[in-house]
């Protein structure tokens, strides 16, 4: 096994390897992160969620027998 350690910043999710290692590192590898105490304390945004969708249903009649109609 073959160690190698190096510091890097999180760009989007993706964690870069640094130019010297790119060639080294050619199928399954084991991933260790340890983050610095203010970088995983940083408050994450969040995306905005979809509630609910508002239809007027007014004027619309709805059977049941026609919803389950195959």
């Amino acid at each position: 096994m073959q160690v190698v350690e190096f510091n890097a910043t999180v760009e989007n999710g993706v964690i870069p390897i640094p130019h010297q290692y790119e060639n080294t590192f050619f199928e399954n590898v084991k991933v260790i992160v340890r983050a610095e105490v203010e970088a995983y304390q940083r408050p994450v945004k969040q995306k905005k969620k979809l509630h609910y969708i508002g239809i007027d249903m007014t004027g619309y009649k709805f059977s049941r027998e026609e919803a389950n109609g195959r």
